[in-house]
């Protein structure tokens, strides 16, 4: 059964499948979803694992119908912090640190980070993730440094800035995303790459430390394939009778 008719199944009865969630996701033994300050919101949402942590005052999470959280952590360490995730997706050991007053991480529809990855939004910054991503394991996204670079008379030059990763974006194992980096929709980022800046041309791929754009006009596609086997072993002719 595809996304559609799961929509129009639950929103034919949206009252009890929401509320069998909740019941679900609270006798769930490794969740931790109660804490001071914080309102957790949710639509039929599967949650194993999740554990929130909570210092400040009015900190929201809210998520989707068909969200999967698995093992995550969600640290509000401030005030009016704000977490979101979108429709059919889903989060798997995921570390996530809003650290101060006025942050946001939001993930759109239909996106998946796969494992093992450590987000952090400080100082009132946003961490904004679109609709359709694919993000694998070891991922270290941060929008600030935690601490003060400062010029000889003692002014801080370091600002926080946000992180926004646009639409149909694959993220590759053991990225780095450092602050201000904006990626642009339908693009693909290769493994180990270190991303620095914006970058604004779309359908490109990005690779590298520092992270540069290397091809231009691609996109990807989550499912595998077939390669055209004639026109691969006619390249291959080609490239054997070159000199």
């Amino acid at each position: 059964m595809d996304s559609e008719k799961i929509k129009k199944l639950v929103t034919a009865h949206l009252g009890f499948f929401r509320f069998s969630a909740k019941v679900y996701n609270h006798l769930v033994l490794k969740n931790r979803l109660h804490a001071k300050g914080v309102t957790l919101n949710h639509g039929v949402a599967l949650i194993h694992g999740l554990k929130i942590y909570s210092s400040g005052t009015d900190n929201q999470i809210v998520l989707g119908d068909f969200v999967q959280l698995w093992d995550c952590a969600l640290y509000l360490q401030g005030s009016h912090n704000r977490v979101s995730i979108g429709d059919f997706s889903n989060m798997n050991r995921v570390e996530l640190c809003l650290d101060g007053d006025g942050n946001e991480f939001r993930v759109g529809e239909h996106t998946g980070l796969c494992g093992e990855a450590e987000m952090a939004a400080i100082e009132g910054t946003k961490i904004i993730i679109g609709d359709r991503c694919m993000l694998s394991k070891l991922l270290y996204f941060r929008t600030g440094d935690s601490h003060s670079v400062v010029d000889m008379e003692g002014k801080r030059i370091n600002p926080s800035k946000d992180i926004v990763i646009g639409n149909h974006v694959w993220i590759g194992a053991k990225v780095t995303c450092l602050k201000g980096v904006r990626v642009p929709d339908n693009c693909i980022v290769a493994a180990t790459t270190t991303l620095c800046g914006q970058y604004q041309q779309e359908n490109t791929v990005i690779a590298g430390v520092p992270g540069k754009v290397v091809k231009t006009g691609v996109n990807w596609d989550q499912e595998l394939l077939p390669i055209d086997r004639n026109k691969r072993a006619f390249n291959q002719g080609e490239e054997n009778q070159a000199p």
